[in-house]
């Protein structure tokens, strides 16, 4: 059971070096770094949860959380000006099942 809590923690740990631009602070006063930890922590439960999520779905948990987010990077969403509305580009089945695993629906 330790083991598999160090190894949560070293992931962790991980994300903030790696993925998140945690490998120097770069700031020059006490309250910015107070601010940029604090949103470092934040952005490491967003991961930590998109982790988890992936992880419970059979078909999703050979994809990396940086894999996700790259795959979802190319959907946008259209607003045309009155006449249509807003349209959203085609999504991909990669795509489909992620928006399913986290429960997301577009609105057609």
């Amino acid at each position: 059971m330790i083991y598999r809590t160090k190894d949560t923690v070293e992931n962790c740990f991980d994300d903030l070096k790696n993925h998140l631009d945690m490998k120097r602070l770069r700031v020059h006063s006490s309250a910015a770094m107070d601010s940029r930890l604090f949103l470092q922590f934040i952005a490491l439960i967003y991961v930590s949860s998109i982790r988890n999520t992936i992880q419970a779905d059979y078909k999703l948990k050979y994809l990396t959380v940086r894999e996700v987010m790259e795959e979802m990077e190319t959907l946008t969403k259209i607003k045309y000006s009155n006449r249509y509305g807003q349209v959203f580009t085609e999504t991909t089945p990669v795509q489909r099942r992620i928006m399913d695993a986290f429960g997301v629906e577009i609105q057609a």
